[in-house]
């Protein structure tokens, strides 16, 4: 494999960078953002993305790159984050979607909170990471982690965390071999007409 570099995204990534972070959760992300078609979920992370500023924009996102290709995305977020977040995202979702729709959105987000949750006190949470499938397999999504865990260092947190579905074994395996333990199953269960939210395992790790 070519050398991996990482830098942070920039809002002109968004086109390789919006497919890996919607394969980090279709269901959830389907549920959640498809109010009218199954393509809307994607076209809302586009949106927001671009804007920058909520959990699910470029400033937040960290790139695995190579040969200046994007393979693979991850992000960072700690407890202090989670208004400023929480605000960005209501702005996102008042600029893309009409009125009648908002309210049903911000409710399923609200629903699947319960099962994916914010951030701890002092609790990096990694979420939103996404490998290219023919990537998948060569280290890169552990050498992100890393580069994540690096960025949680500096921020002084004491733990790092994530949660993966209890459709994900293979995620799962590797989080455990990094040195993640489990703590709790959150039972999901939630579906609509275009996604389903299914029970995940909250994860975490000291790095202190």
């Amino acid at each position: 494999m070519n050398e991996l570099s990482f830098r942070p995204c920039l809002a002109a990534d968004v086109h390789a960078a919006v497919p890996l972070i919607y394969s980090s959760g279709p269901g959830a992300f389907n549920y959640v953002f498809c109010a009218r078609h199954e393509q809307e979920a994607q076209d809302f992370l586009h949106h927001a993305f671009v804007n920058g500023r909520s959990e699910f924009g470029f400033q937040q996102h960290l790139a695995a790159l190579i040969n200046d290709e994007v393979v693979a995305v991850g992000a960072l977020r700690s407890q202090p984050e989670s208004a400023g977040f929480m605000l960005a995202a209501l702005r996102d979702i008042n600029g893309f979607y009409p009125a009648r729709h908002i309210p049903g959105v911000i409710l399923r987000g609200l629903r699947t909170e319960r099962v994916i949750r914010p951030p701890q006190a002092n609790r990096g949470l990694i979420y939103q990471l996404g490998v290219k499938p023919e990537r998948r397999g060569c280290g890169i999504g552990e050498q992100l982690i890393q580069q994540l865990i690096i960025r949680a260092q500096a921020q002084s947190l004491t733990h790092v965390a994530l949660d993966v579905a209890d459709h994900n074994p293979r995620a799962r395996a590797l989080y455990l071999r990094l040195g993640f333990k489990p703590r709790i199953i959150r039972h999901g269960g939630f579906s609509s007409a275009f996604g389903r939210v299914g029970s995940h395992e909250y994860m975490e790790m000291p790095i202190g």
